[in-house]
């Protein structure tokens, strides 16, 4: 089946294109923020691409009966599917590391603990991984192209409305 030009197979139990392109969508923008001028810019796309992940994470569990219901839903789910994870072997130990440490981050920044100016590095990092679980556990993959389209789409898109 082909989603917006690109070759992606949906197996049993996968879930729709439309949550797997709306967390392209949200790769996109959160890229397309990396490159503003706004003083928001790595903070609010850092917090984009984090949900990205938790959804990808959460949803996949969800699909997999990887957890409880209540699990699902709690505070250590995130730490929890991703340890489950990478058991299948779906992500290695630094993957997992370096997502664990990009959730940290963000979830400072929610509580406002941390106020710093992000690097584009932290976000063109966790934009790396969220295409990871993308691929590994949606089997969803685009090349580097495609992906420049993707944004460049979105960027058009959104700067329809401003």
């Amino acid at each position: 089946m082909f989603v917006y030009g690109l070759m992606y197979r949906n197996r049993n139990r996968m879930p729709t294109n439309s949550l797997i392109m709306e967390m392209v969508e949200q790769i996109c923008i959160s890229l397309v923020l990396k490159q503003s001028k706004l003083d928001l810019d790595n903070r609010l796309a850092l917090i984009i691409l984090d949900n990205v992940v938790e959804v990808a994470l959460k949803s996949y569990a969800n699909i997999h009966g990887l957890l409880k219901k209540r699990v699902v839903t709690s505070k250590e789910a995130f730490s929890s599917v991703l340890g489950k994870i990478k058991d299948q072997n779906k992500i290695v130990n630094s993957e997992k590391k370096d997502i664990q440490k990009y959730h940290k981050i963000c979830n400072e920044l929610y509580r406002g603990s941390k106020l710093t100016k992000l690097k584009d590095s932290t976000i063109d990092q966790y934009a790396v991984l969220a295409k990871i679980l993308l691929a590994r556990l949606y089997d969803f993959r685009a090349s580097k192209f495609e992906w420049e389209k993707m944004i460049n789409d979105t960027r058009k898109n959104l700067a329809k409305f401003g």
